[in-house]
C-alpha cells in the first residue's frame, strides 16, 4: 500500500483552488453596480425646506455680547443615564449669546426639537457635529422667546431645555 499523502495533498489543493475560483466568481457576479440601490427600505431624502439652520460655519462675533450663557456637554454624557448638559435647563435673556461647549471625549450635537421624529427638529438651531473641545454659539435673539427643547442627534437620550425671556 502506498503513502496516502502523496495523492491526498494534490487532490486537496486542486479542490481548494476550484472552490476558491467558484466562490470568487459567484461573489463577483453578485456585487451590485455602483449607484444601484435595491432595497425595500431605501427612500430618497427630501430636499431641505429652507427653514433649517444648519450653517455651522457662520461665525458669531462673540465680542458683541456682554451676556454669555455657557452650556457644557459633560464628560461621560454619551452613557445613557449620566448627566449630560450643565446646566440642565438653561435660562437666558434675548440679548445673550448661547454657547455649547463639548467637554466629552465623543462628538455630540445640539439640535432644537424634542427628537429626530420632531418635524421642527433643527428649525431653530443645529450645531452640526461638535468634536471634543469644540463649541457652538448662537445669539438668543435668533432663537426667540420661549422655552425650547433641544437634544443630541448622536445620542437622542440627551435632552434639555433653554428658556429665553
Amino acid at each position: 500500500m502506498g503513502k496516502p499523502g502523496i495523492i491526498a495533498l494534490p487532490v486537496l489543493l486542486a479542490l481548494g483552488a476550484i472552490t476558491g475560483y467558484l466562490t470568487y466568481t459567484l461573489f463577483a457576479e453578485a456585487m451590485p453596480d455602483p449607484g444601484l440601490i435595491e432595497s425595500a427600505y431605501w427612500k430618497e431624502l427630501p430636499a431641505p425646506s429652507g427653514n433649517e439652520t444648519t450653517d455651522v460655519t457662520k461665525e458669531v462675533d462673540k465680542s458683541q455680547f456682554t451676556k454669555v450663557v455657557t452650556v457644557n456637554i459633560l464628560d461621560g454624557s454619551a452613557v445613557q443615564g449620566s448627566p449630560d448638559y450643565e446646566p440642565d435647563s438653561a435660562k437666558a435673556s434675548t440679548d445673550s449669546l448661547i454657547t455649547w461647549v463639548n467637554k466629552d471625549t465623543l462628538p455630540h450635537t445640539t439640535t432644537s426639537g424634542t427628537g429626530a421624529s420632531d418635524p421642527q427638529s433643527g428649525a431653530l438651531f443645529s450645531s452640526g457635529f461638535l468634536n471634543p473641545g469644540d463649541d457652538y454659539s448662537i445669539p438668543a435673539a435668533d432663537i426667540g422667546n420661549g422655552e425650547h427643547a433641544y437634544y443630541c442627534q448622536v445620542h437622542p437620550f440627551m435632552t434639555s431645555t433653554l428658556a429665553i425671556e
